[in-house]
């Protein structure tokens, strides 16, 4: 299985720095988001959020480009109403039905954030590290799944989730443009989970930028 994503692309010119330079960026996470599986009630959004920075901001480093900061709680909240929407609606769509924030416009403005320009990357994955790969259902029921060769797969962490996330928006173009637009100074990360989603529920996320 694959998990789906999805995109309004936003062009950027970065600078590939060298081989040693990269290796000096950073991609520590919080402690307790290696250590935390990801519930299906009860999400730590922040914990999520900074853990998805963390990667975003690993691979800007890599060519050259600042930091995002954290575009703020306004911004966050309206990028988990559109994942609830998503994971309610079962669409993977940047324009939703609901009205006054159908657009990502609309979304920006109604979170009080001032912003000259905006981008959005959204995606679905499974909650259990099954996409991308062959792998034997055990007992579905208990949420038991093993790998080809018998390992067991767990659900994700915050910081496994986070960098399966960003590392198949980095593989993505039009999402990769939206992570490395040099012109982006903020990002807000927000999800949403579906419970009755094949192999125990899928998250939906939604990753806004603003420059």
């Amino acid at each position: 299985m694959r998990g789906k994503i999805w995109t309004a692309a936003i062009a950027a010119t970065v600078v590939v720095l060298s081989a040693a330079s990269a290796e000096a960026c950073s991609r520590a996470v919080p402690a307790k988001a290696v250590k935390t599986q990801v519930p299906a009630k009860g999400i730590d959004q922040d914990l999520l959020e900074a853990a998805i920075r963390v990667e975003v901001n690993y691979h800007r480093c890599r060519v050259g480009l600042s930091e995002l900061g954290d575009a703020g709680n306004g911004l966050a909240r309206q990028a988990h109403a559109h994942s609830k929407w998503m994971a309610k609606t079962g669409q993977l769509a940047h324009k939703s039905t609901v009205a006054g924030r159908a657009t990502l416009m609309q979304r920006i403005k109604k979170s009080g954030v001032r912003f000259r320009t905006g981008s959005e990357n959204i995606g679905m994955v499974h909650r259990y590290q099954v996409d991308n790969r062959r792998f034997r259902i055990i007992d579905a029921n208990s949420c038991a799944f093993v790998s080809t060769k018998g390992e067991p797969l767990p659900a994700h962490s915050y910081a496994t989730l986070a960098r399966h996330i960003v590392t198949l928006w980095m593989e993505s173009p039009g999402h990769r443009k939206n992570i490395l637009d040099r012109n982006a100074k903020a990002v807000s990360s927000a999800i949403a989970f579906e419970p009755k989603a094949d192999f125990c529920g899928r998250f939906w996320i939604t990753q806004n930028f603003i420059g």
